[in-house]
């Protein structure tokens, strides 16, 4: 499936097709609703991408929206299609809603930044890595910790080994480095092999280093691009508390207001941390200590 297909993708570009053309209209959502007399719920849901929309309904915003030329109508409605067909991980069981929506816009992203303080996050991790981290999110999700595992590796072959894979930075904080998660062999493991990563010219990883202070107060987050412009952009939220792939209790930004504080938040932790040089040195340094 390419990025156009993705479903998840085609419906963060149809909310933002369908909320610029209601803003063009110089039309609320309240008049929207009115006027197809519909609740403003539905226009609010079908706006923040909560529910699948028919092709009868996008065709109705479109008239009311001025939006009649065969090849915008075409290319909506497409997206429309593509937003609802049966994404490839769940054959696997069912995926919390929120977690599943993030594995979609990973897959489309051609950026993806991390910040992260307690964890390698998911692309980056081996398998026996991931296995250790695993229990401390308390599975809940009817999706048991082998198909979990078979997700996350598939997750990496799909975003890291295909054709144009995205520029992923990530900062790392120290810690996430020193906890050996499952022993030490699956921690040194798992640093050499962020070593073998950062070599990649894509992948660039960046240590944020105990005497470099508190430098956020931010829950990790993930803030993905996409090659239809700097408004498309979208921040994902991990909270500390759980985790959000199996708890379901991570937050998608979307809003060019909310995501650029994240841009601007992920720019002076680039600043703060040691350089990509220095960092893979650092990796490999704290690779050695571990006894």
């Amino acid at each position: 499936m390419t990025r156009g297909e993705n479903p998840a993708v085609a419906r963060l570009r149809l909310r933002h097709a369908l909320r610029s053309a209601r803003d063009s209209s110089d039309l609320t959502q309240e008049q929207v609703a009115s006027s197809l007399e519909w609740s403003l719920s539905k226009v609010i849901r079908i706006e923040n991408g909560t529910v699948r929309m028919t092709i009868t309904d996008m065709r109705a915003l479109l008239q009311l929206y001025g939006i009649l030329g065969a090849d915008a109508v075409s290319e909506l409605e497409a997206l429309a299609r593509i937003a609802r067909t049966r994404a490839w991980w769940a054959e696997l069981g069912e995926i919390a809603p929120k977690f599943s929506n993030y594995i979609g816009l990973e897959e489309g992203a051609s950026q993806l930044s991390f910040y992260q303080l307690l964890v390698i996050p998911g692309l980056l991790q081996t398998e026996a890595y991931a296995r250790s981290v695993l229990p401390a999110g308390h599975l809940t999700s009817p999706v048991d910790g082998e198909d979990f595992i078979t997700i996350r590796m598939r997750r990496q072959e799909r975003v890291l080994e295909r054709q144009d894979p995205p520029q992923i930075h990530a900062v790392l904080d120290e810690s996430t480095l020193r906890r050996t998660s499952g022993g030490v062999a699956t921690q040194r493991e798992q640093l050499h092999h962020l070593i073998g990563l950062g070599s990649r010219p894509n992948i660039h990883l960046q240590v944020m280093p105990f005497s470099a202070g508190l430098q956020v107060l931010e829950p990790a987050f993930v803030v993905m691009a996409f090659p239809y412009g700097p408004d498309h952009d979208v921040v994902y939220l991990e909270f500390s508390n759980s985790s959000p792939a199996v708890q379901d209790r991570g937050q998608v930004l979307d809003k060019e207001e909310e995501v650029a504080p994240y841009r601007e938040t992920f720019s002076r932790l680039t600043s703060a941390a040691l350089d990509e040089a220095k960092s893979l040195a650092y990796i490999a340094k704290v690779a050695g200590e571990l006894r």
